[in-house]
């Protein structure tokens, strides 16, 4: 008979059956875990701008080992903090008040380096004197013109010419010697100006002092023109005419048309530089009166004419060779010499203001006797007395 076990005994045994496939069985593959994102400040250099790009970097999942999972990370950049303030106390003697500060002058502002000149200065005609680097200078010939073209930074000048004596007025038949005296007005404008040629137009009045006997009072006006070019900064051509649309029968002084060359030569560089100037050309009529009328004659559009050997009525006038030379000693002192066809003249000219365009000049003629020959038979006295002539100029 066989034996009886009893049925609590065989439980452990079902127990281990039910469980004994799954433990034989291969285990299952874990899951993997989604790793979070991570976000780091990563600092940057100083002088980096901001903001700037998105940076991503590996994190590590725990301690060991995992497939790098990518996190944005945001780069900033540092700023160095501020310095704290520190108070201090002043002492009263140094406290600036609002009414100090309300008083108190504005500080002088920083001198300005002086420019240099230029190496070669620019000479440029101002009336019957020069610029020189557009610094007015004083006159370099009384009656010659020069050749340089006009400053372009000057639209007028105005001059006034007075004589102790006219060449043909007696003093001895005179009870007041200021009945030989006379005074010429003149404008000289010039609206055409460019750095290195001018055109530009000149009005004359012949007598403004209305002495007895002579002309009377703001007649013989006339008008006349100049037209300029520097063909170097110190080399000057012009071409031009005084007295040549006389306005009325008056005026006795010639047509003057003249071509003249001027050259100016540096004795002295620097700002206020010395110069030795030349001029040399030919003029007709004042220009080439009497003996100095060598180069022949031209018609000169019209009668009045005091070269002419048919004058008044003579539409001719002669022409000459005319010139001047003068040193000049900066911007307030020349001195000169000029050949100008009726005669012989020389003389000094000064600029006595620095900043105002202002030129007084001093001139004397006929102080040669009766040189040249030709005006022995034009003076009141034999030989010649010396005449002289003071020269106001104003330029704007």
């Amino acid at each position: 008979m066989a034996a009886r076990v009893p049925v609590s005994s065989l439980a452990p045994l079902a127990l281990l059956a039910t469980l004994l496939p799954q433990l034989l069985a291969p285990p299952a593959a874990a899951e993997p875990v989604a790793t979070p994102l991570v976000w780091e400040a990563v600092p940057g250099p100083s002088d980096a701008p901001a903001p700037s790009a998105l940076r991503w970097q590996p994190v590590p999942s725990g301690g060991a080992p995992s497939p790098p999972v990518m996190a944005p990370m945001l780069t900033t950049t540092t700023t160095a903090t501020a310095p704290a303030l520190r108070w201090s106390v002043v002492p009263d003697d140094e406290v600036i008040t609002p009414q100090m500060a309300a008083e108190s002058q504005p500080p002088d502002p920083p001198e300005l380096a002086e420019e240099k000149p230029p190496a070669m200065p620019e000479v440029r005609n101002l009336a019957r004197g020069i610029t020189v680097n557009g610094d007015p200078f004083p006159d370099i010939a009384l009656q010659v013109p020069n050749g340089f073209a006009a400053d372009p930074e000057f639209l007028v000048s105005t001059t006034l010419l007075g004589v102790t004596r006219t060449r043909s007025c007696n003093t001895a038949n005179v009870e007041d010697s200021l009945d030989c005296a006379d005074m010429e007005g003149d404008i000289f404008l010039t609206p055409f100006r460019s750095a290195s040629a001018s055109l530009g137009f000149q009005w004359t009045v012949q007598s403004l002092s209305g002495r007895n006997g002579g002309t009377s009072q703001f007649s013989a006006q006339s008008l006349g023109f100049r037209a300029a070019v520097n063909l170097t900064p110190t080399t000057g051509l012009a071409f031009g005419g005084e007295h040549i649309v006389q306005l009325d029968s008056s005026t006795d002084l010639g047509r003057n048309f003249y071509l003249v060359l001027s050259q100016a030569i540096p004795l002295r560089g620097g700002p206020n530089p010395w110069l030795a100037v030349s001029t040399m050309g030919i003029g007709s009529d004042f220009f080439g009166y009497g003996g100095n009328g060598v180069l022949g004659s031209t018609n000169c559009l019209s009668g009045n004419n005091i070269s002419s050997r048919n004058y008044p009525d003579g539409t001719d006038c002669y022409w000459g060779p005319i010139g001047s030379f003068s040193l000049v000693f900066g911007r307030h002192l020349s001195i000169g010499a000029e050949w100008f066809g009726y005669g012989i003249g020389a003389g000094l000219s000064v600029r006595p203001l620095r900043d105002i365009p202002f030129t007084l000049s001093l001139y004397a003629t006929d102080f040669l006797g009766n040189t040249p020959d030709y005006i022995e038979g034009l003076c009141t006295t034999d030989p010649c007395e010396p005449r002289y002539l003071v020269r106001a100029t104003m330029s704007f």
